[in-house]
């Protein structure tokens, strides 16, 4: 009875801290689905001994860790000339500060970068995260009072053509525009085209584009059939809901107990007619 009461007690001191700091852990868990590390740093620090952990996130030990499947590397250049980059999902939202690198959930986040230099221009653009591979941005602070940017454009495959088609000269990489809208097209042989605006100002003068590769179709025919005859893809199969599943395994069952009582009946009916074929056979002979 002593050791049972005694490892209640060990018990109940183990589950102690959890239960004091539910609420924490809740506030964690719900701030987990963003997707971000540093936005729950402040509660993950109230927690017994992780007060560490604080501190290396705010000396950028540790850098900002998305703990979604589907996720990206954001990856800058020119950083040292920023004092102050944050990142966040909306573009009123304070942001969390960033440094040289950042796994992200992929999706939408605005960029903000103040510069060093008070005579240079603050950036405030969208950058998009796409899962799995490093998105590159580059931070350009221009003076202030600047009338043309150099538009750069890097693409994969490097390649690709590029053309900007609502001014007459032809795309050349740094070529100096006014700051503007401008409609672009990339194209390459075996990838699709795409086709986007951009926004050209103090804000943004180099993008990035990755071409989708198009997808081709390749059937084997194997056998002795005509040239001429038709090959048919296999069909996908369907995937029915759980309620139909349900209805058909019931009736499924509902046929087989009527197959059963069917059985039933029939052997009863044969036994009845066995029992007066034997009557009218033996029992007559005997009268």
């Amino acid at each position: 009875m002593n050791k049972i009461l005694l490892l209640c007690s060990f018990l109940f001191i183990a589950i102690l801290p959890n239960i004091a700091h539910a609420d924490i852990k809740k506030t964690i868990k719900g701030t987990i689905k963003k997707g971000i590390l540093e936005e729950f740093a402040g509660e993950l620090a109230k927690l017994p001994g992780l007060k560490q952990v604080k501190e290396k996130i705010e000396t950028n030990e540790f850098k900002l860790i998305s703990t979604s499947k589907h996720r990206g590397i954001l990856e800058l250049a020119n950083y040292n000339d920023a004092e102050n980059i944050t990142i966040a999902r909306t573009r009123y939202e304070p942001g969390l500060k960033i440094f040289d690198q950042a796994i992200l959930a992929s999706g939408t986040y605005w960029l903000k970068a103040q510069p060093k230099d008070s005579k240079q221009q603050a950036i405030e653009r969208k950058v998009i995260i796409n899962s799995g591979v490093i998105n590159k941005t580059a931070l350009n602070f221009w003076q202030k009072g600047v009338k043309v940017y150099p538009l750069e454009i890097s693409t994969e495959p490097q390649s690709a053509r590029i053309r900007i088609l609502n001014i007459v000269p032809k795309y050349k990489f740094s070529m100096p525009l006014s700051p503007g809208k401008y409609l672009v097209e990339v194209s390459h042989k075996g990838y699709k085209t795409a086709k986007f605006n951009i926004t050209l100002d103090h804000n943004q003068n180099n993008f990035n584009v990755a071409l989708q590769p198009q997808k081709v179709e390749v059937i084997s025919v194997t056998g002795t059939k005509k040239a001429d005859d038709s090959v048919k893809a296999d069909k996908p199969k369907k995937e029915y809901s759980l309620g139909v599943n349900i209805i058909t395994w019931s009736i499924l069952a509902l046929l087989f107990l009527l197959a059963v009582w069917l059985i039933y009946r029939l052997i009863k009916l044969l036994k009845q007619l066995l029992s007066k074929v034997w009557q009218m056979i033996f029992v007559d002979k005997t009268v």
